[in-house]
C-alpha cells in the first residue's frame, strides 16, 4: 500500500503515452502547486474561470484519483472523506442498498478520456468489473449512479460489448420498477412509510433506460423514462421552479404526501423546502431527457428548475444544502458541481444566445469557486478528495463539510464539458434537434466543403449529412448527402440506397481527418475525400448519388452532426462552404483505390 502521510505520486503524460511516477514528498508537492499553479486561482483578484484553471483542476482531480486507486482494494468504493481524517469510507461492489460505488470507476474513466493513457484504462476497468454483481438487482432507483458512470463511460472509451451486455442487464433490472398505474419508477423499498414514492434523485438514473432503449435493450424503457421525468415535472416542480424531494402516491396513482426527506423538514412552511442536491438532480436530470427526447417541455423545466436555482444563489454560487431562508447554513459543494455539469450541457440547447451565456457564466463562476483554496482540498486538507464542503445528510448528520466522492465525479465531469466546449467547433448530439447547424441559402450550384472531424469516442456510428434550407431534419431520411465514420471503425459514404467507400479510411479516436466534398446540387452527385493524418487524399465517393427517397436539395443550407450511440462522438472544426468557382483548388492528387466495396444497407429505419 502507498503511504499517502510519505508519498505523493503526481502522474504525468510521457512522449510515448505512459505515466511517469514522480514521487516527492507531500510538503514538497504541495509546496510546488502552492507556488507554481495554485497562485492564478488564488489571490485577491482572481481571474475568471479559464481553461488554465481546468488543466490544473484536473491534473489534481489525477492525483488524487491515483493515490486512491493504489491505496485501495476494488471491490471496495470511496464514498466519503470527513474533513482531515485522510482516508475513505467505502461501500462494498454488493451493497444492494448502496449508490456511490459507480463514481470512483467513473473518475477513473474520465482521467482514461483525458490523457487516453492506457494505465489509466487498465485502473479503470479494475474497479469497474466487480459491479457486475449488481446488474441483476431489482432493489433500488440507483442503477444508473451505479452503473452509467462506470459501465457507460467504459462502453463510451471503449467499444467492449461486454460493458454494453452489463448496461442492457442493469436496464432491465431498473425498467421493473416501473409502476404503470402511476407512471413512476418506484425509488425504492425500504421506507415504510411511503408506498409508491418518487424522489428528485430519480431523474439522474432515467438515463440508463433513455440510452438502453437505444442500444439493445425494449423501446418501451424510453416509455417508461419519459413518463416518470413527465411524472417529476407535473408533481415535484412547483410554481416557481423550486423542487420537492419526495412524492409519496397510493397504488392506485392518487398522491398521498409531498415532502423533503433529505432537505430541511424542520422548517415551517415546508413549500419552501427545497433540497439543494436533490435540486440540482432535477437540473441535470431534465437537460438529459432533453437530450434523448427533444421534447420541449423537459427542455422548458429544465431552464425552469434552472432559474430558480440561479435567483437563489449567494455571491460565491455555491448554494446552502436546503434553500429555505430558516435553513442552517452549511454550504453544499454537492450540489453546486452537479449544478455546474447540468448548466453547461443546458447552455447547449438554449436557443436564446443571452440566456445561453447566462447559463455559461454561471457555470464558470461555480467552477471558479470549486477551484479555489476555499473548496479545492489541495494544500488545505489531507482529504483524499478532490472538493471539500459536501453535504450528505445534514439532519442526520451525515457527512457534513466532507468530501464526497459524487462531488468529485460531477467535478471532474463538468472540467471535462469545459474543456470540450472551449475547444470550439461542433460535437455531435445522440438527437437530431440540437445536432442541425445551419449554413445559410446562398450555397447553390456545385460547392466545395471542407472540414477536420476528429473521433472523441469509441465506438463510434456518426454522421455529418447535409440537407436544404428548407428542410426540417428529422431522421437520416432527411439527408441527401452523408458522410459516416461507421460502427467498424471507418468513414464511408450514403450511396442511393446504401452506404459505400471506393476506398477504405481507418479512423482512430482523437485523431484528425480532413475532409472535402465537391456537391454538385444540380447533378445530384457528390465526391468524398479523405486525408488521414500526414497522408495523402484518398478518394472515397466519386459521383454518388444522392440518398434514395431523401428531400430535394436546391441549395446546402444545413448540415447535422448526428451521433447513435453517445453525445459527443464526433467533433468537426474548420467548416466551410464555398463555390467551386471560387476555389482555386481543384479534385485533389489521390491515392489509387483499392477494390471497391460491396455497398453496406442502411441499418437504421
Amino acid at each position: 500500500m502507498v503511504s499517502r502521510l510519505t508519498w505523493s505520486i503526481f502522474l504525468l503524460p510521457t512522449n510515448n503515452g505512459g505515466m511517469a511516477m514522480l514521487a516527492k514528498s507531500r510538503a514538497r508537492f504541495f509546496a510546488w502547486a502552492l507556488v507554481g499553479c495554485l497562485g492564478v486561482l488564488a489571490g485577491p483578484a482572481r481571474a475568471a474561470f479559464n481553461e488554465t484553471k481546468a488543466d490544473y483542476s484536473r491534473q489534481f482531480s489525477q492525483h488524487q484519483m491515483f493515490w486512491t486507486a493504489a491505496s485501495g482494494t476494488p471491490g471496495q468504493y470511496p464514498k466519503s472523506s470527513p474533513l482531515n481524517s485522510g482516508s475513505w469510507t467505502t461501500v462494498a461492489a454488493n451493497n444492494l442498498p448502496g449508490w456511490t460505488q459507480g463514481f470512483f470507476p467513473g473518475l477513473l474513466w474520465l482521467m482514461y478520456d483525458s490523457t487516453r493513457d492506457p494505465v489509466w484504462r487498465t485502473r479503470a476497468d479494475t474497479w469497474t468489473t466487480p459491479l457486475a454483481v449488481q446488474q441483476n438487482n431489482t432493489t433500488t432507483h440507483d442503477m444508473g449512479f451505479k452503473f452509467f458512470t462506470s459501465y457507460g463511460n467504459a462502453y463510451r472509451l471503449t467499444g467492449n460489448s461486454a460493458y454494453q451486455s452489463v448496461l442492457v442487464t442493469a436496464a432491465r433490472s431498473l425498467a421493473t420498477r416501473y409502476n404503470p398505474t402511476v407512471g413512476i419508477i418506484d425509488c425504492c423499498d425500504w421506507n415504510s412509510q411511503w408506498d409508491v414514492p418518487m424522489v428528485t434523485d430519480t431523474m439522474m438514473n432515467l438515463e440508463l433506460l433513455f440510452w438502453a432503449a437505444r442500444n439493445g435493450g425494449d423501446a418501451s424503457m424510453n416509455d417508461k423514462a419519459l413518463s416518470h421525468a413527465r411524472k417529476t415535472m407535473t408533481d415535484m416542480v412547483r410554481p416557481d421552479g423550486s423542487t420537492w424531494h419526495v412524492v409519496d402516491y397510493s397504488g392506485t396513482g392518487s398522491i398521498r404526501s409531498k415532502g423533503s426527506f433529505q432537505g430541511c423538514t424542520k422548517c415551517a412552511d415546508q413549500t419552501k423546502a427545497t433540497w439543494a442536491r436533490g435540486h440540482a438532480w432535477a437540473m441535470y436530470g431534465f437537460t438529459m431527457a432533453y437530450r434523448y427526447t427533444t421534447d420541449p417541455q423537459m427542455l422548458a423545466t429544465a431552464q425552469k428548475v434552472t432559474d430558480f436555482y440561479l435567483n437563489n444563489l449567494p455571491a460565491d454560487f455555491i448554494p446552502n444544502w436546503d434553500f429555505h431562508p430558516q435553513a442552517p447554513k452549511e454550504k453544499d459543494s454537492s450540489a453546486a458541481a452537479v449544478a455546474a455539469s447540468a448548466m453547461l450541457e443546458l447552455s447547449t440547447y438554449v436557443k436564446d444566445p443571452a440566456i445561453a451565456q447566462r447559463y455559461r457564466n454561471a457555470a464558470y463562476a461555480t467552477l471558479d469557486t470549486l477551484s479555489s483554496p476555499a473548496y479545492l482540498v489541495m494544500g488545505t486538507s489531507n482529504s483524499p478528495g478532490v472538493i471539500k464542503g459536501g453535504v450528505a445528510f445534514y439532519e442526520k448528520g451525515e457527512d457534513i463539510n466532507a468530501s464526497l466522492i459524487y462531488t468529485d465525479y460531477y467535478f471532474t465531469e463538468a472540467l471535462h464539458r469545459y474543456k470540450l466546449q472551449a475547444a470550439g467547433g461542433w460535437v455531435a448530439s445522440i438527437s437530431f434537434g440540437p445536432s442541425v447547424q445551419s449554413l445559410g441559402t446562398a450555397n447553390t450550384g456545385v460547392q466545395v466543403v471542407e472540414f477536420d472531424v476528429t473521433p472523441l469516442t469509441k465506438p463510434v456510428d456518426a454522421v455529418i449529412g447535409y440537407a436544404d434550407t428548407s428542410t426540417n431534419i428529422a431522421s437520416y431520411n432527411d439527408l441527401p448527402m452523408t458522410i459516416r465514420l461507421n460502427r467498424d471503425g471507418y468513414f464511408d459514404v450514403r450511396r442511393g440506397g446504401a452506404f459505400e467507400a471506393l476506398a477504405r479510411v481507418d479512423y482512430d479516436p482523437t485523431k484528425s481527418y480532413h475532409v472535402r466534398m465537391r456537391a454538385d446540387l444540380p447533378g445530384k452527385t457528390y465526391s468524398v475525400w479523405i486525408t488521414p493524418p500526414g497522408g495523402a487524399p484518398v478518394l472515397v465517393a466519386d459521383r454518388f448519388a444522392f440518398r434514395t427517397g431523401a428531400p430535394l436539395i436546391d441549395d446546402l443550407g444545413k448540415v447535422a452532426l448526428k451521433s447513435a450511440i453517445f453525445d459527443n462522438e464526433i467533433r468537426v472544426l474548420n467548416h466551410t462552404v464555398k463555390p467551386e468557382a471560387a476555389t482555386a483548388q481543384g479534385a485533389p492528387t489521390v491515392q489509387p483505390a483499392p477494390k471497391a466495396r460491396t455497398p453496406r444497407p442502411e441499418k437504421r429505419p
